[in-house]
C-alpha cells in the first residue's frame, strides 16, 4: 500500500492509541470502499437502464439509415444528375466519390511490396514494411500495373443532420 501524507494531524499518545486510530482508519475506508462500491453499482445500473432505453432508438435509426441509402441508390440518376449532394430541410445526403487501391488478380499486397523494391519505389514503402497506398494513390494506372496494383473507384453514400433546424426536440 502507497505511504500517504496527511495534511491535517490526529494527535498519537501512545502505540496503543496509534492502534486504534489504525482501526478506525481500516473502518473508514472499508465505508469509503463500500460508498463507492454502491456508487459503482449505481453507474452500472444507470449505463445498463440507458442502454436498454436506447437500443430501439439505435436499431430504428440504423434502419432509417439504410432506408436512406436504399432510396438514394435506387433513386441515384433523378436526384443526383445535376449535383452529387442533396441539401433538404434537415439535412443534406449524396454520394462522394473515393478511390480504392486493390491488387490484380492473382497478385497480394506482399508480391506489390516485392515489386516495389525490386523496382526501388521506395517512397511508396512503409517503414513498416508495407505498400504505402496514400502515395499509391498519386501514381498514374500504367505504373500501378508495373507493381502489379490497379485503381478502383467507388461512389461511398452519406448524410449529415441538421440537429439545429428540429427546434425544440433535440
Amino acid at each position: 500500500m502507497a505511504r500517504t501524507k496527511p495534511s491535517n494531524v490526529t494527535y498519537i499518545r501512545d502505540v496503543q492509541h496509534a492502534d486504534q486510530v489504525m482501526g478506525e482508519m481500516a473502518e473508514i475506508k472499508r465505508s469509503i470502499e463500500q460508498i463507492e462500491g454502491e456508487m459503482n453499482a449505481a453507474i452500472d445500473q444507470a449505463k445498463a437502464a440507458s442502454d436498454a432505453r436506447a437500443e430501439p432508438l439505435r436499431k430504428r435509426l440504423s434502419a432509417m439509415e439504410n432506408g436512406l441509402a436504399v432510396f438514394a441508390e435506387h433513386n441515384r440518376e433523378a436526384l443526383f444528375a445535376a449535383k452529387r449532394t442533396l441539401e433538404m430541410v434537415f439535412g443534406a445526403m449524396g454520394f462522394r466519390k473515393s478511390t480504392e487501391l486493390t491488387t490484380v488478380a492473382k497478385t497480394t499486397w506482399a508480391m506489390v511490396l516485392g515489386r516495389l523494391k525490386e523496382l526501388a519505389f521506395s517512397e511508396a514503402i512503409r517503414i513498416k514494411e508495407e505498400a504505402n497506398k496514400d502515395v499509391m494513390r498519386e501514381w498514374p494506372d500504367e505504373r500501378l500495373t508495373l507493381v502489379g496494383a490497379r485503381r478502383v473507384e467507388k461512389d461511398t453514400f452519406w448524410y449529415e443532420l441538421k440537429k439545429e433546424d428540429l427546434g425544440g426536440g433535440v
